[in-house]
């Protein structure tokens, strides 16, 4: 990130937090015509937008809280390798995170979570067509669709309830059987016997050079950035304090808070409790898969998703939950590998690299977003959980109406930090 030289002093609008969320907000007020300060303690992307599967998911809406995850919770817990993990030494901390999640299950409040989902999803590509179009970026999003391969013949059969509720909120998909499958993927291998093709999601092929061309046009058109480590803040008249790990001290007029997993700390600091916690995500990047995919590709039966990216193909998924501090286990990547095998035949990790990134996560599967309660000078934008790529854009434009004294596009209080307090 480009050093800034900054003296004590006010700034009209700060956004802390340089991930895809972060950025998104920072551009779209600096394109507005807001004087803004962009803050982070590492470079545009280098956090949890650097990992992430690239995928614009908008076929998402329904809420990781719901019973089909209930109750399949036990049986994905005795495998330490599947698509979920709780390391037991975390367990008294994340319970009560755990007894909330279990709460957003009660069908009632899926439903909610549902429709305000599709809210933010709906929109997204629009958003995402008009933050890319005017930054020069429309390479950085490739529009074929997704699909979900299923490898056994009753996944169907069992996956139906699910493929109804996303059609009733408007998710378009399409069944598809298996030649056609592989019509569209030709390396995938006999074990595929079905599937779906969503056609209105997306993907792009590299998400950190997307968040670091966001930035770099950010800058161009005046906006200014600061590497620094934010220390603390505090509430003050007619002004928010930021406290730097370099000493210095920032006045920001408006503040937006956008540090993904890290957020809690900072919303606590000024007053506001927040159930936050992280999901681990893992993936490996496999620079010489001697395959080829055109779309993102999830398996059912595996829960994990596979993306061609300018890098190569990347493998990505499992939810693990074990805090901020804890050393990465990164045979959970290494396991996608495995599951990538019975896929596509043939397929190599030779010069394969592994990562892990934390995915900020809600009970309720909704982001906190727009300005806090009785406190016109600070607004939010976090919690994306699975879908901080997906809901940037739309995001960037929501926080900025509020921002701005404008009715936003879509209702913002059912997103509004108020819910927990």
């Amino acid at each position: 990130m480009q050093e800034a030289n900054v003296l004590n002093e006010i700034r009209p609008m700060v956004v802390i937090g340089a991930g895809i969320v972060g950025v998104a907000v920072a551009e779209q007020l600096q394109y507005r015509g807001h004087k803004v300060t962009l803050i982070d303690r590492e470079s545009p992307g280098r956090g949890c937008s650097y990992g992430n599967a690239g995928h614009f998911a908008t076929d998402v809406v329904l809420p990781l809280a719901n019973m089909k995850t209930i109750l399949s919770v036990p049986k994905l817990l005795m495998d330490p390798l599947g698509p979920l993990s709780i390391r037991w030494s975390y367990f008294h901390k994340a319970l009560p995170w755990l007894m909330r999640f279990a709460m957003a299950a009660a069908p009632g409040n899926v439903e909610r979570s549902c429709q305000h989902l599709r809210a933010l999803n709906g929109r997204s590509i629009e958003s995402y067509d008009r933050l890319l179009g005017r930054t020069g970026l429309t390479d950085l999003m490739t529009k074929r669709g997704a699909l979900t391969v299923y490898e056994r013949p009753d996944s169907a059969h069992r996956n139906q309830s699910t493929v109804d509720l996303l059609k009733g909120y408007g998710v378009e998909i399409q069944s598809l059987a298996a030649d056609e499958i592989r019509a569209l993927e030709p390396a995938l291998g006999p074990a595929v016997a079905g599937g779906l093709y969503f056609p209105r999601t997306a993907h792009t092929t590299n998400p950190y050079r997307l968040v670091t061309c966001l930035a770099q046009s950010f800058m161009c058109g005046g906006g200014e950035t600061l590497r620094d480590e934010v220390v603390g803040l505090e509430n003050a008249s007619g002004s928010v304090d930021i406290r730097l790990s370099s000493g210095k001290k920032i006045s920001a007029q408006r503040l937006v808070i956008a540090t993904g997993s890290w957020s809690k700390k900072f919303a606590q600091q000024l007053g506001y409790r927040v159930p936050l916690d992280t999901e681990r995500g893992y993936h490996l990047m496999l620079p010489n898969a001697g395959c080829e995919l055109t779309r993102p590709l999830v398996s059912f039966e595996r829960s994990f998703v596979m993306t061609p990216m300018e890098e190569g193909l990347r493998l990505a998924g499992t939810v693990e939950l074990a805090g901020l501090e804890a050393e990465p286990n990164y045979a959970r990547a290494d396991i996608l590998f495995k599951h990538a095998q019975s896929l596509l035949p043939g397929i190599e990790n030779r010069g394969a690299t592994r990562w892990m990134g934390f995915r900020p996560s809600l009970p309720d599967s909704l982001p906190v977003l727009g300005i806090a309660p009785e406190n016109p000078r600070l607004a939010f934008a976090f919690g994306h959980q699975h879908l901080g790529l997906t809901q940037a854009a739309i995001t960037a434009e929501l926080v900025a109406d509020q921002l701005e004294g404008k009715a936003p596009e879509i209702d913002l209080s059912p997103f509004s930090i108020k819910r927990f307090q």
